[in-house]
């Protein structure tokens, strides 16, 4: 099977003024196959969130090169990078940040479809059928971020990533600001999404229990390498790396102290 996404030695570097050059991400490669779960975890700066960055054009790599569909995406130009990530989609951590305040969620789901040239009435008829698809009443569409809970603003997040109709869709720690009962409602909605629609998740987080969970395949990155790779199973249950092992047992006190 032909991978949906493929990463090979990406790499991007960082230099301060008077400092030497640091790598946030050193030669990271990687494949994700269409309709599977691969999850990149790792601690607060391990590049993780950075590698999510540079696959969704919002930076630059410094070397390396990123296929989506067979097709080299890294250095395309404007036009047909609009083009190339109507495939792909990303749902930030911190929902409400990542919609405009000054607008009503139904706007800001709607902004892609209206770019694609569809209607008001039916840019209206198919945001109202995407918050249904995301647990949403139809009413939500004419409410602010502020309006609503953190759990109903990533659920609106989710329906604007799908008005696309993307292939893949990047979550970037995107249960991580909401509490245990939300962040397992989200996680039954993106799996009932997965396979409605035969999406495939680039899902990218801190904790390993989550990803246990939800993921078909696990990256652990340190320090912006990959340091270990394998089903969760084998990660959590036969870690190589030290590393591996002190974010397993990480994972399992926070989740215990959170029963």
């Amino acid at each position: 099977m032909e991978p949906l996404l493929e990463v090979k030695k990406l790499t991007k570097t960082f230099q301060k003024k008077g400092q030497e050059e640091l790598a946030a991400v050193d030669h990271v490669s990687f494949c994700l196959l269409p309709g599977e779960t691969l999850g990149i975890v790792g601690e607060s700066g391990s590049g993780k969130s950075t590698v999510a960055r540079m696959i969704t054009g919002l930076l630059k790599p410094s070397e390396g090169e990123i296929y989506l569909g067979g097709r080299a995406i890294t250095h395309l130009k404007s036009r047909e990078q609009r083009q190339v990530y109507r495939q792909l989609q990303m749902v930030f951590q911190s929902p409400a940040e990542s919609f405009d305040p000054r607008r009503t969620l139904g706007d800001g789901v709607g902004e892609s479809l209206k770019n694609a040239g569809l209607s008001s009435g039916e840019r209206k008829r198919r945001v109202e059928k995407l918050f249904a698809q995301c647990g949403l009443p139809a009413d939500f569409a004419g409410r602010y971020p502020h309006e609503v809970s953190g759990g109903q603003c990533q659920r609106a997040a989710i329906a604007r990533a799908l008005a696309v109709e993307p292939r893949l869709v990047i979550c970037d720690e995107a249960t991580s600001a909401l509490d245990v009962t939300v962040q397992k409602q989200i996680l039954e909605l993106l799996a009932s999404l997965k396979r409605e629609r035969g999406l495939s998740y680039l899902f990218i987080c801190h904790d390993l229990a989550l990803v246990q969970q939800f993921c078909d395949r696990v990256l652990v990155m340190a320090e912006g390498r990959i340091v270990e790779e394998g089903t969760p199973g084998e990660v959590i249950l036969h870690p190589r790396e030290e590393y591996t092992g002190n974010l397993i047992r990480s994972a399992f006190t926070e989740y215990e102290a959170r029963r």
